[in-house]
């Protein structure tokens, strides 16, 4: 897969001895030394504790690079770009995807014909995007996988589902932000993939209390991550970001992030209004329309899914079955 970029970007990879946090420029990656752009470590989280130094450092250095300098990227496995200590999610954020659950979730007998019940989707985003806020929860830091990883099906899920997402990378500590100030808090943005075993996610005996979203959406593998994290002074308007989302080369998800409920600035404030959200921590703003229940086709052993948003680069996963 090309895993070429635009400018510059951060990464991590495997050379073999051991996991790196790297430069990307162009093809070619540049290790970060220890005690270079910042003091100790060159770890994912001292530099996200650092951003504000740190990123025209990164420029300066990929302004500096030539083009034999550092190790292709090709010669290197690349690891999930982020280790984030907490990880946030917005739910039904697209109005796509809230159109597609409304006319979708419609009864037998309901008399509304599909346009009809387009327009009445229409009314309710309006008026949640109005005087509603996003939805939040929370899915655990295990989940992360990098963006070659395989993800692995768990045995008692029938109904393995995808979620192409922007996510968003905090590059400094926000609480109780204002939706005007959200975007000085951003250190730059990534692919996800939320995996959902929608099975198991609104289990009868737990009905009264929601959804599980632990045995849902938090296994090990459940949220491919990259390839890299690209600066936000590396990418243009965010919002008109192409999202697409492929499985066996079939397109199932295409959409822009102008498109959503609750913007990114929207999504920051609401969960810092609430939480700590701390440098590297990780948060994925919704998905799209066309996910599996709409195709009627959940995810399989064998499958290849193909994630990519524009100007921040694509994943290909293999889902395999569970072991033992």
């Amino acid at each position: 897969m090309n895993r070429r970029v635009d400018g510059h970007a951060l990464g991590r990879f495997d050379d073999g001895a051991g996991p790196f946090t790297g430069l990307v420029v162009g093809d070619r990656v540049l290790r970060l030394v220890d005690d270079g752009l910042v003091k100790g470590p060159a770890t994912y989280l001292q530099l996200l504790e650092h951003w504000a130094e740190v990123t025209p450092r990164l420029a300066a250095l990929a302004a500096e690079a030539t083009s034999t300098d550092g190790i292709p990227v090709a010669d290197l496995r690349t690891l999930a770009p982020v280790e984030p200590r907490q990880v946030f999610q917005a739910g039904a954020n697209y109005r796509s995807h809230v159109a597609q659950i409304i006319v979708s979730g419609a009864g037998p007998d309901d008399p509304r014909s599909e346009d009809e019940l387009r327009r009445h989707a229409d009314e309710v985003m309006d008026e949640t995007a109005r005087s509603g806020s996003p939805f939040i929860f929370v899915s655990l830091p295990s989940a992360v996988c990098g963006p070659d990883d395989d993800v692995v099906l768990p045995r008692d899920a029938a109904q393995v589902d995808w979620e192409a997402e922007l996510a968003v990378v905090i590059g400094r500590r926000a609480h109780k932000v204002a939706r005007e100030q959200a975007m000085d808090h951003v250190a730059g943005f990534t692919v996800c993939n939320d995996i959902s075993a929608r099975d198991l996610q609104f289990p009868p005996q737990h009905k009264a209390l929601g959804g599980d979203w632990l045995r849902a959406k938090s296994r090990p593998t459940f949220l491919p991550t990259g390839p890299y994290l690209v600066p936000a002074d590396q990418v243009g308007d965010h919002r008109n970001l192409r999202i697409t989302f492929d499985l066996g080369g079939e397109r199932k998800q295409d959409d822009v992030p102008a498109n959503m409920l609750f913007d990114v600035p929207a999504v920051i404030a609401s969960v810092s209004a609430a939480a700590v959200l701390l440098p590297g921590d990780l948060l994925l703003t919704g998905s799209p329309a066309g996910n599996g229940g709409h195709w009627k086709r959940w995810l399989q052993p064998g499958d290849v899914m193909e994630t990519a948003i524009e100007g921040l680069g694509a994943q290909r996963n293999r889902c395999v079955a569970e072991e033992g």
